[in-house]
């Protein structure tokens, strides 16, 4: 149910089970209009460093090559870094692996070819710089704070237009029945107001906006 479910409800649901800061910095942006993703947290940290390593990209691809079926990996990228943390080809590792989409608490590089791939990625924006001697990878499928939420391998990540929300794993059952009751009130709110009733009317009556 929450895989599919709008990224706005789950926030709802999960601002009424008193988990109020769950949704990372919204300048992280889906590359596409109609991107979405759901899937289970793989935290990733990268951080500056200039120098030239024996063994180029070795961090990326132990991420990548590390990916399950409905993995989400969340790249948090260490401010200032301006260099691209994803591309074209590190999502067709990711589609080989069957991962569920990237999230990127930097920049992304090869946008349009993402996009023509059809693979889920959200970003706070492009650049054409690579990461060799600029970032590395110090941290894969650690407990990582990303877009300004804390992420913990497991959770369940839900992005789409709206935004990206994060589900703490514990918390997946009480958050999926939560947004069970608010679909079914928005439905009935809806066929009310359609009908030409007062949206304070339908406030007082179901609850929900």
């Amino acid at each position: 149910m929450l895989h599919d479910a709008p990224a706005a409800v789950i926030s709802d649901a999960l601002d009424r089970l008193g988990r109020r800061d769950q949704v990372l910095d919204l300048a992280i942006r889906p590359l596409w209009p109609e991107a979405r993703l759901a899937g289970v947290a793989v935290p990733v940290v990268i951080v500056a460093d200039t120098s030239e390593p024996e063994l180029p990209y070795d961090g990326e691809l132990t991420t990548l090559d590390g990916l399950r079926p409905g993995d989400v990996p969340l790249l948090t990228v260490e401010r200032g870094v301006r260099c691209a943390s994803w591309g074209e080809l590190f999502s067709c590792a990711a589609i080989g692996r069957g991962a569920a989409g990237a999230v990127v608490d930097g920049f992304v590089r090869d946008g349009a070819q993402i996009r023509v791939l059809g693979f889920p990625t959200f970003a706070r924006g492009l650049s054409p710089l690579d990461t060799f001697a600029r970032a590395v990878v110090t941290g894969i499928d650690v407990e990582a704070r990303v877009g300004g939420v804390e992420v913990r391998p497991g959770d369940l990540v839900i992005g789409d237009v709206d935004g990206i929300v994060v589900v703490p794993q514990e918390m997946v059952a009480d958050v999926a029945e939560a947004v069970v009751t608010k679909h079914r009130l928005e439905g009935n709110a809806r066929e009310d107001l359609l009908a030409g009733m007062s949206i304070r009317e339908v406030w007082v009556k179901y609850g929900v906006l």
